[in-house]
């Protein structure tokens, strides 16, 4: 099927308070049949907390995730803090209606808020395949590293989702880099941001939208409105746009 319904919730997390928000979301949650995806943003459970102790909440959330993805039959997606075996991650997980789970581990952390102090960078992009589309994972502040988010033919994707806790007094680069990333590489890229004011003071607008392969946006949220948005993506709508206008070839291939 080439046809795929996203939908994706500007949230506006209680500080370090894993149970609570999902208590949130689930009543935020769509329906059964409403979607075929749902996307949270970066640590939606807590918060971009570097309080290592939230990765300890990590199981439960996605626990939560494994349940509501099974219960409205649509795949459930969004970052954590979790700790891995080999440390805390700032993890993106794709969890599908079976349980089954892909991940991501955050290439490049936000140095500025301390966060290589704390997590531990991943070193693999990621690239899945759901209803026809490939879907590439990303979160925050990988979206200023074009070199790390470009197309390549062995990671030659359509949708690029990127997650985040962006703070609004940089919100023009988020949504110029939002519209960067899509016409370089020729795809659609859903930028899922937080709202409301974190633990530290930093107020965030929200400013989520979806980028069509040209740099139009496609649809978004009101900025500082905690609310859910969707679109309706074909698939066969981006092929032709490639084929019209064939700007990408491939480029570096590392």
């Amino acid at each position: 099927m080439s046809v795929l319904q996203i939908a994706w919730h500007q949230q506006n997390p209680i500080w370090e308070q894993p149970e609570l928000n999902l208590r949130a979301l689930s009543a935020a949650a769509p329906r059964e049949g409403e979607c075929d995806v749902w996307i949270l943003p970066e640590m939606f459970a807590t918060g971009f907390s570097m309080n290592l102790e939230m990765a300890n909440s990590g199981p439960q959330a996605l626990d939560w995730m494994r349940q509501m993805a099974k219960e409205r039959g649509m795949v459930l997606a969004g970052s954590l803090a979790y700790l891995a075996e080999n440390g805390p991650v700032n993890r993106f997980f794709w969890v599908n209606p079976d349980g089954k789970t892909v991940y991501y581990d955050k290439r490049n952390l936000f140095e500025l808020a301390g966060e290589t102090a704390h997590f531990i960078p991943g070193n693999k992009r990621v690239l899945l395949s759901f209803r026809g589309w490939n879907i590439a994972l990303f979160v925050c502040y990988d979206l200023r590293f074009g070199a790390w988010m470009y197309r390549r033919p062995h990671f030659n994707y359509d949708l690029a989702l990127v997650v985040a806790n962006w703070p609004e007094r940089r919100s023009r680069a988020w949504k110029t880099l939002l519209s960067a990333r899509a016409i370089e590489n020729q795809c659609y890229v859903l930028g899922v941001n937080r709202v409301g004011t974190d633990g530290n003071g930093l107020l965030y607008s929200g400013d989520s939208r979806l980028i069509g392969p040209l740099g139009d946006s496609v649809a978004e949220n009101n900025p500082f409105e905690e609310a859910n948005a969707e679109a309706r993506l074909d698939l066969a709508e981006l092929r032709e746009v490639r084929r019209r206008l064939p700007f990408w070839t491939g480029g570096i291939d590392e």
